[in-house]
């Protein structure tokens, strides 16, 4: 059966106006303060993991079976970290710490980040063999080279 020119026009008319009507959210969705926004959310997340991890640390949650769980939610989403520091999403485009030296050093940024995942794969890596005095020693590698490696030179210290 055959579609007539004119179903056939308005249907692939509201094919393009669809297309485009998609594309114009994606764009939007990726405006640097909505960036700022996510990557503030995605950076809470680490830190909530890194708190139970220093629970355990401390030797205030003896949970040793949940350790290798938040070392791999903090790899995954180390990995996806410097896609969410583009141009434009520093002070210019809403309320940050980030400095401006993550655009001026990205290489130095960039190993900040992977110095992060590697740490959080070796934790994970760690936990597997339940030892708490290992575990705890590279739970402490990661907030000092992992997070700090990345806060100290990177993140605006608070007021």
């Amino acid at each position: 059966m055959e579609m007539p020119a004119r179903n056939l026009r308005v249907t692939l008319g509201a094919c393009a106006a669809a297309a485009m009507l998609l594309v114009g959210t994606a764009q939007a969705a990726n405006e640097p303060s909505a960036l700022i926004s996510y990557r503030q959310a995605t950076m809470k997340a680490v830190g909530g993991h890194m708190g139970a991890l220093a629970a355990f640390a401390k030797g205030e949650v003896d949970f040793v079976d949940d350790v290798a769980g938040h070392a791999h939610a903090i790899n995954e989403l180390s990995k996806g970290l410097a896609r969410l520091f583009p141009e434009g999403s520093g002070k210019e485009a809403g309320e940050t710490r980030a400095l401006p030296k993550i655009w001026e050093d990205w290489a130095g940024f960039e190993a900040a980040i992977k110095t992060m995942a590697d740490e959080s794969a070796k934790l994970a890596e760690v936990a597997k063999g339940g030892d708490s005095a290992a575990i705890a020693a590279q739970i402490g590698v990661l907030g000092k080279e992992g997070c700090g490696g990345c806060h100290k030179p990177y993140r605006e210290a608070k007021d």
